[in-house]
Protein backbone atom coordinates (compact mmCIF):
# COMPACT_ATOMS: atom_id res chain seq x y z
CA UNK A 1 0.00 0.00 0.00
CA UNK A 2 1.40 3.37 -0.54
CA UNK A 3 -0.98 5.34 1.79
CA UNK A 4 1.85 5.68 4.44
CA UNK A 5 5.52 4.35 3.78
CA UNK A 6 6.83 5.85 6.66
CA UNK A 7 4.33 3.96 8.77
CA UNK A 8 5.07 1.09 6.90
CA UNK A 9 9.37 1.49 7.66
CA UNK A 10 7.98 2.08 11.15
CA UNK A 11 6.55 -1.26 11.57
CA UNK A 12 8.66 -3.07 9.68
CA UNK A 13 11.06 -1.70 12.32
CA UNK A 14 9.21 -2.83 14.89
CA UNK A 15 8.67 -6.15 13.69
CA UNK A 16 12.51 -6.54 13.32
CA UNK A 17 13.16 -5.19 17.24
CA UNK A 18 10.93 -7.45 18.13
CA UNK A 19 12.28 -10.59 16.92
CA UNK A 20 15.77 -9.62 17.77
CA UNK A 21 14.86 -9.54 21.59
CA UNK A 22 12.70 -13.07 21.16
CA UNK A 23 16.06 -14.18 20.17
CA UNK A 24 17.86 -12.50 22.36
CA UNK A 25 15.76 -13.84 25.54
CA UNK A 26 15.91 -17.66 24.05
CA UNK A 27 19.16 -17.35 23.02
CA UNK A 28 19.55 -16.55 27.43
CA UNK A 29 17.55 -19.04 27.91
CA UNK A 30 19.33 -21.77 26.57
CA UNK A 31 22.41 -20.97 27.89
CA UNK A 32 21.31 -20.53 31.41
CA UNK A 33 20.01 -24.68 30.83
CA UNK A 34 22.84 -25.61 29.32
CA UNK A 35 25.11 -24.23 31.54
CA UNK A 36 23.29 -25.75 35.04
CA UNK A 37 23.99 -29.21 32.99
CA UNK A 38 27.53 -28.74 31.89
CA UNK A 39 27.68 -27.43 35.65
CA UNK A 40 25.93 -30.56 37.32
CA UNK A 41 27.39 -33.13 34.83
CA UNK A 42 31.71 -31.62 35.58
CA UNK A 43 30.13 -31.95 38.98
CA UNK A 44 29.04 -35.93 38.83
CA UNK A 45 32.53 -35.97 37.42
CA UNK A 46 34.10 -34.00 40.25
CA UNK A 47 35.89 -31.89 37.91
CA UNK A 48 38.33 -28.87 40.43
CA UNK A 49 37.57 -25.61 40.56
CA UNK A 50 37.57 -23.24 39.11
CA UNK A 51 37.78 -26.02 35.73
CA UNK A 52 34.21 -26.48 36.58
CA UNK A 53 32.94 -22.98 35.83
CA UNK A 54 34.83 -22.98 33.03
CA UNK A 55 33.39 -26.23 31.51
CA UNK A 56 29.67 -24.97 32.47
CA UNK A 57 30.35 -21.65 30.85
CA UNK A 58 31.92 -23.43 27.60
CA UNK A 59 29.11 -26.35 27.63
CA UNK A 60 26.40 -23.37 28.45
CA UNK A 61 27.96 -21.41 25.18
CA UNK A 62 28.17 -24.24 23.07
CA UNK A 63 25.11 -25.85 23.92
CA UNK A 64 22.81 -22.98 23.14
CA UNK A 65 24.64 -22.33 19.91
CA UNK A 66 23.67 -25.60 18.80
CA UNK A 67 19.97 -25.81 19.95
CA UNK A 68 19.75 -21.76 18.19
CA UNK A 69 21.10 -23.47 15.13
CA UNK A 70 18.85 -26.15 15.35
CA UNK A 71 15.94 -24.50 15.99
CA UNK A 72 16.23 -22.43 13.24
CA UNK A 73 17.00 -25.36 10.78
CA UNK A 74 13.24 -26.57 11.94
CA UNK A 75 11.66 -23.80 11.25
CA UNK A 76 13.03 -23.91 7.67
CA UNK A 77 12.13 -26.84 7.26
CA UNK A 78 8.52 -27.32 8.38
CA UNK A 79 8.06 -23.53 6.59
CA UNK A 80 9.05 -25.50 3.69
CA UNK A 81 6.66 -28.42 4.33
CA UNK A 82 3.93 -26.49 4.98
CA UNK A 83 4.70 -24.67 1.67
CA UNK A 84 4.94 -27.52 -0.35
CA UNK A 85 1.29 -28.55 0.99
CA UNK A 86 -0.44 -25.77 0.24
CA UNK A 87 1.08 -25.18 -3.05
CA UNK A 88 2.41 -28.43 -4.16
CA UNK A 89 5.01 -28.46 -7.18
CA UNK A 90 5.29 -24.95 -5.99
CA UNK A 91 4.25 -21.51 -8.21
CA UNK A 92 7.74 -21.61 -9.29
CA UNK A 93 7.11 -24.50 -11.78
CA UNK A 94 4.03 -22.31 -13.27
CA UNK A 95 6.18 -19.22 -14.53
CA UNK A 96 7.23 -21.32 -17.33
CA UNK A 97 3.47 -21.59 -18.92
CA UNK A 98 3.45 -17.50 -18.97
CA UNK A 99 7.20 -16.71 -19.44
CA UNK A 100 6.18 -16.06 -23.28
CA UNK A 101 3.61 -13.45 -22.47
CA UNK A 102 5.75 -11.76 -20.27
CA UNK A 103 8.10 -11.46 -22.78
CA UNK A 104 6.07 -10.02 -25.24
CA UNK A 105 4.92 -7.50 -22.41
CA UNK A 106 8.58 -6.14 -21.96
CA UNK A 107 8.54 -5.31 -25.37
CA UNK A 108 5.41 -3.42 -24.87
CA UNK A 109 3.48 -5.26 -26.87
CA UNK A 110 0.51 -5.78 -24.45
CA UNK A 111 -1.89 -6.83 -27.10
CA UNK A 112 -0.12 -9.74 -28.15
CA UNK A 113 0.77 -10.14 -24.30
CA UNK A 114 -2.99 -10.58 -23.02
CA UNK A 115 -3.80 -12.77 -25.97
CA UNK A 116 -1.36 -15.00 -24.52
CA UNK A 117 -1.89 -14.85 -21.07
CA UNK A 118 -5.52 -15.59 -22.06
CA UNK A 119 -3.91 -18.77 -23.86
CA UNK A 120 -2.57 -19.93 -21.04
CA UNK A 121 -5.46 -19.52 -19.00
CA UNK A 122 -7.52 -21.66 -21.87
CA UNK A 123 -4.85 -24.32 -21.82
CA UNK A 124 -4.18 -24.06 -17.92
CA UNK A 125 -7.50 -22.78 -16.44
CA UNK A 126 -7.75 -19.73 -14.37
CA UNK A 127 -5.10 -20.08 -12.30
CA UNK A 128 -4.09 -17.36 -9.88
CA UNK A 129 -0.49 -17.20 -10.32
CA UNK A 130 -1.70 -16.56 -14.38
CA UNK A 131 -3.87 -13.75 -12.96
CA UNK A 132 -1.15 -12.17 -10.70
CA UNK A 133 1.18 -12.11 -13.64
CA UNK A 134 -1.08 -10.63 -16.30
CA UNK A 135 -2.29 -7.84 -13.25
CA UNK A 136 1.51 -7.45 -12.82
CA UNK A 137 1.66 -6.46 -16.31
CA UNK A 138 -1.25 -4.18 -16.41
CA UNK A 139 -0.20 -1.72 -13.58
CA UNK A 140 3.19 -1.28 -14.96
CA UNK A 141 3.00 2.69 -15.93
CA UNK A 142 2.41 2.01 -19.25
CA UNK A 143 -0.05 -0.58 -18.57
CA UNK A 144 -3.76 -0.56 -18.26
CA UNK A 145 -5.56 0.03 -14.75
CA UNK A 146 -8.84 -1.08 -15.68
CA UNK A 147 -7.65 -4.12 -16.88
CA UNK A 148 -5.81 -4.69 -14.00
CA UNK A 149 -8.47 -3.71 -11.65
CA UNK A 150 -10.32 -6.37 -13.98
CA UNK A 151 -7.69 -8.89 -13.15
CA UNK A 152 -7.11 -8.29 -9.73
CA UNK A 153 -10.84 -9.32 -8.91
CA UNK A 154 -11.11 -12.31 -10.48
CA UNK A 155 -7.17 -13.26 -8.96
CA UNK A 156 -9.10 -13.41 -5.69
CA UNK A 157 -12.56 -15.04 -6.41
CA UNK A 158 -10.10 -17.72 -7.83
CA UNK A 159 -10.49 -21.02 -6.30
CA UNK A 160 -6.47 -21.23 -6.02
CA UNK A 161 -6.16 -18.05 -4.83
CA UNK A 162 -3.93 -18.10 -1.59
CA UNK A 163 -4.19 -15.40 1.22
CA UNK A 164 -1.04 -13.69 0.32
CA UNK A 165 -2.66 -13.59 -3.02
CA UNK A 166 -5.92 -11.90 -1.42
CA UNK A 167 -3.58 -9.52 0.15
CA UNK A 168 -1.93 -8.74 -2.50
CA UNK A 169 -4.97 -7.89 -4.55
CA UNK A 170 -6.44 -5.89 -2.32
CA UNK A 171 -3.22 -3.38 -1.71
CA UNK A 172 -2.67 -2.93 -5.65
CA UNK A 173 -6.40 -2.51 -5.65
CA UNK A 174 -6.21 0.34 -3.34
CA UNK A 175 -2.97 1.83 -5.19
CA UNK A 176 -5.53 2.01 -8.35
CA UNK A 177 -8.46 3.72 -6.72
CA UNK A 178 -6.13 6.25 -5.32
CA UNK A 179 -4.33 6.66 -8.01
CA UNK A 180 -4.97 6.48 -12.09
CA UNK A 181 -8.88 5.62 -11.76
CA UNK A 182 -9.52 8.20 -8.80
CA UNK A 183 -12.28 6.37 -7.18
CA UNK A 184 -11.48 7.09 -3.38
CA UNK A 185 -14.90 5.55 -2.40
CA UNK A 186 -13.99 2.44 -3.42
CA UNK A 187 -10.34 2.96 -2.03
CA UNK A 188 -11.80 2.87 1.66
CA UNK A 189 -14.24 0.18 0.74
CA UNK A 190 -10.60 -2.09 -0.39
CA UNK A 191 -9.43 -0.49 2.87
CA UNK A 192 -12.19 -1.85 4.84
CA UNK A 193 -12.09 -5.04 3.31
CA UNK A 194 -8.73 -5.67 4.28
CA UNK A 195 -8.77 -4.72 7.95
CA UNK A 196 -11.88 -7.30 8.22
CA UNK A 197 -10.59 -9.77 6.24
CA UNK A 198 -6.87 -9.65 7.92
CA UNK A 199 -7.05 -8.55 11.96
CA UNK A 200 -4.54 -8.32 14.45
CA UNK A 201 -2.14 -8.31 11.01
CA UNK A 202 0.26 -4.39 10.11
CA UNK A 203 -2.01 -4.27 7.01
CA UNK A 204 -4.83 -3.87 9.20
CA UNK A 205 -4.01 -1.51 11.11
CA UNK A 206 -2.08 0.79 8.75
CA UNK A 207 -5.64 0.28 6.89
CA UNK A 208 -7.49 1.22 9.56
CA UNK A 209 -5.26 4.22 10.36
CA UNK A 210 -5.62 5.24 7.05
CA UNK A 211 -9.55 5.19 7.31
CA UNK A 212 -9.18 7.44 10.34
CA UNK A 213 -7.05 9.64 8.53
CA UNK A 214 -9.93 10.15 5.61
CA UNK A 215 -12.44 10.23 8.26
CA UNK A 216 -10.79 13.42 10.07
CA UNK A 217 -9.59 15.14 6.85
CA UNK A 218 -13.65 14.96 5.39
CA UNK A 219 -14.72 16.03 9.24
CA UNK A 220 -12.74 19.30 8.09
CA UNK A 221 -13.78 19.97 5.26
CA UNK A 222 -17.36 19.86 6.09
CA UNK A 223 -16.36 22.08 8.88
CA UNK A 224 -17.41 25.76 8.19
CA UNK A 225 -14.62 28.05 8.30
Amino acid sequence: MTLDPVLLARQVQRQQRKERVRIGLLLGYYWVACTLVSFVFASLYRVPFPQRFFIAGSGGLIGSTVIMVAVRVVQGMMGRGALAVLEPGGRGREKAVYSHAEALAVTGNLEAAGKAFEQARVEHGERASLLRAEADVYLRADGDPARARELLMRLRRSSDASRADELYATHRLVDLYLGPLRDEARAMAELRRLAERFPGTPDARGALEALARHRASMKDESEPR
